[in-house]
């Protein structure tokens, strides 16, 4: 009897561990990484307007800038669902990194953000 409820425990245990650790990552991860890679370019290509907007003072293109940079929560949004979820943080670096390759223009702008601006 003690051994039936053992194994009943040990196989219920594996159960849940592999849907904590696999499942519930890997079907979030289907499910948002669409929306993950383009919110990730989005929102990278949003920053960089940004920033050349604020090295004009055009109040008009700050504006604008702004109603861009929503796409950062967005983007923030769906990263703290895969987050939750148990998708790692190194995979997410990684997206982040594709999308940037897959949706940039030019390797000029890829070496950019890796630039030293001050030190």
């Amino acid at each position: 009897m003690n051994s039936k409820i053992f194994q009943w425990i040990v196989a219920s245990f594996c159960v849940l561990w592999i849907t904590k650790t696999i499942l519930i990552p890997g079907v979030s991860f289907l499910l948002h990484y669409d929306d993950y890679m383009h919110l990730s370019s989005e929102c990278a290509r949003a920053m960089d307007n940004a920033w050349f907007t604020d090295q004009i003072d055009n109040k008009a293109l700050e504006k604008t800038s702004n109603i861009h940079l929503i796409t950062c929560h967005n983007y923030d949004m769906v990263r703290k669902k895969l987050l939750v979820s148990g998708v790692s943080d190194d995979l997410l670096a990684y997206l982040n990194l594709r999308a940037l390759e897959l949706n940039q223009h030019s390797a000029e702008d890829l070496v950019e953000q890796h630039r030293f601006k001050e030190r």
